[in-house]
């Protein structure tokens, strides 16, 4: 269910305190607004880098994807 915001003056939207609370914005906290064919979803800062975060985790333990092999390979490559 969605919940009813108004549209301002300038186009700024005003967020319920709940919802501000529900993702811990305070006055000047970022949100990250994406637009779909019909839809708006708004995230905060800290929801789209954990998202991030999942969606390459799963690519850290393959073999040579460590900090320390690419710098063994950025060594190898230089001649070091």
């Amino acid at each position: 269910m969605g919940i009813k915001v108004k549209v301002v003056e300038n186009g700024r939207l005003v967020l319920p305190a709940a919802i501000r609370k529900q993702l811990g914005l305070e006055k000047g906290g970022t949100l990250i607004l994406e637009v779909g064919d019909e839809e708006v979803t708004l995230r905060s800062l800290e929801q789209v880098l954990d998202k991030v975060k999942a969606t390459f985790a799963k690519y850290a333990d393959l073999p040579g994807m460590s900090v320390d092999d690419f710098l063994a390979n950025r060594r190898a490559d230089s001649g070091e």
